[in-house]
């Protein structure tokens, strides 16, 4: 009999213990289920932030780049305003402006223009060029002063090609005629796309 309780206690014993594992299992269970999905979506999560660091870093760096970039656009900008008309300004009237400054400057070195056209010019890397013919009779003197007072003109005034040719007389007189080509530079307008 004692071997029948012996062994009677053991089996309930071992229910005991089956009861008490499967009891813990059945509560474990879903707390490792909860565990493992919560590394799973971490996991997930360090990765999406691992591919975004870099991206991340790009927009800081551009933030942090947004001052430098915006006065040197202001710096950039302020410079073409000394080298080119603002786009807003007339093609036509920015021609007849330039034509009345060439005038005046060969006023101030004493040359009479003998004709003047303003002509066609071409349209390049967001700038226009609008160009003025002009003829003209000059000694060097006056020559070298005109371009000197073109050279100090703001917006600046290119020589676009110029052709000397002595003046033909009886006596040496050391006069050119002049076939000269001046150009101003305008911002072309924005085309808006």
């Amino acid at each position: 009999m004692t071997r029948a309780l012996s062994s009677s206690f053991r089996l309930s014993r071992s229910r005991a213990h089956l009861a008490v594992g499967l009891s813990l299992l059945a509560i474990l269970i879903p707390f490792l289920f909860a565990a493992g999905y919560l590394i799973h979506k971490a996991i997930q999560v360090n990765s999406v932030l691992a591919a975004g660091e870099p991206r991340l870093a790009r927009l800081l760096g551009l933030r942090d780049a947004a001052v430098p970039v915006r006065e040197g656009r202001t710096a950039a900008e302020s410079a073409l305003s000394a080298l080119a008309y603002p786009a807003e300004q007339p093609s036509d009237r920015v021609g007849t402006e330039l034509q009345q400054r060439l005038r005046a400057a060969a006023d101030s070195a004493g040359i009479a223009i003998s004709g003047s056209q303003v002509i066609d010019g071409k349209e390049e890397n967001g700038l226009e060029q609008i160009v003025v013919a002009m003829n003209f009779d000059a000694s060097h003197e006056q020559l070298q002063q005109l371009l000197q007072t073109l050279a100090l003109q703001t917006p600046a005034v290119y020589v676009d090609s110029l052709i000397l040719m002595p003046m033909r007389s009886r006596t040496p007189n050391g006069r050119l005629i002049v076939q000269a080509r001046f150009c101003v530079l305008k911002q072309a307008q924005a085309t808006g796309n």
